[in-house]
């Protein structure tokens, strides 16, 4: 093929792979190339493990202010339970101190106002109707005034509050007024109550669907201090102390569900979740009372 071949595309030839040849890697050359991009790997990898290992201690570091957050959160959240228990604890003890302090106290609702007699002697005479011949000679008072703030506008008479000197005294009264379908006096009809504090007639009130579902089924029911719902259930009675008793009394009484209101947070809950209550009638039939109960009957409502 030389010999055919022109003399000048010989040469050019002959340049071509003199130059191909000149840029050839020898097998030196491959190895020292090999050599260079083993280096940069390996300083790569050396880069990379270190910055790993950085993020290994940031990451544990993390972890364990992870950990020691939850226990903290933890820490907290058993504070919180553990002091809104007591909490709920002292506010309980508040209500039995008061309701204790008003013991001898009673409510009536009814007597017009105003009264050209002075309130004790109206009240004597009331009493004395009430108690008949079992009362004392002397009905003593250690107070004796309307409920506090301005009259009404539509015109209702206020309230009046006295506080008996004598505790048995105010026992035969509520007994006696429980015993009587109404008590009229001097033309009005008069309703007597037992004086409570705000937090149990709060609580009353909102265990009122609770109480009324009761009534409507002929369930007997009674208050009991400190607060507390007893409800008659064959030969046993259900205690309610707390608005978490509410759903296993339902459940036991196989009653309906009864959407109710937590009377210790004010907030309304599901059905069978939470509680209800029902305030006080007046010290008459309407409604049945222990006699062993100090305090007698259910209260009146401002």
């Amino acid at each position: 093929m030389g010999d055919s071949l022109p003399d000048d595309t010989l040469a050019q030839i002959k340049q071509e792979l003199a130059m191909i040849s000149t840029h050839m890697l020898t097998k030196a050359d491959s190895g020292g190339l090999l050599q260079e991009h083993r280096t940069a790997i390996r300083e790569e990898i050396t880069a990379l493990r270190t910055e790993f290992l950085a993020v290994e201690v940031r990451v544990e570091a993390l972890e364990t202010e992870a950990q020691a957050s939850r226990t903290q959160h933890r820490a907290a959240e058993l504070a919180t339970t553990r002091q809104g228990n007591m909490l709920l604890s002292m506010r309980r003890q508040v209500e039995e101190l008061e309701n204790r302090s008003r013991r001898q106290n009673i409510r009536i609702r009814g007597l017009p106002e105003p009264d050209a007699t002075p309130l004790p002697d109206t009240l004597r005479a009331l009493f004395r109707q009430i108690l008949g011949q079992e009362g004392p000679r002397e009905i003593q008072f250690d107070r004796v005034h309307r409920a506090l703030g301005p009259q009404r506008p539509d015109g209702r008479p206020r309230d009046v509050l006295c506080c008996l000197h004598a505790y048995s005294t105010m026992e035969k009264l509520m007994a006696a007024a429980r015993g009587m379908a109404s008590i009229q006096f001097r033309g009005s009809e008069v309703s007597l109550y037992q004086d409570l504090s705000s937090l149990t007639l709060d609580a009353r009130r909102a265990l009122r669907p609770f109480t009324a579902s009761l009534r409507d089924r002929g369930v007997p029911y009674q208050w009991g201090f400190p607060f507390s719902l007893q409800i008659k259930h064959g030969t046993m009675w259900l205690q309610v102390h707390w608005p978490d008793d509410i759903p296993r009394a339902l459940r036991t009484l196989r009653l309906p569900n009864i959407r109710v209101c937590n009377w210790l947070l004010n907030t309304p809950l599901a059905p069978r979740q939470d509680p209800g209550t029902d305030d006080h009638p007046p010290a008459t039939r309407r409604e049945a009372q222990s006699p062993r109960m100090w305090g007698g009957p259910g209260g009146a409502e401002e």
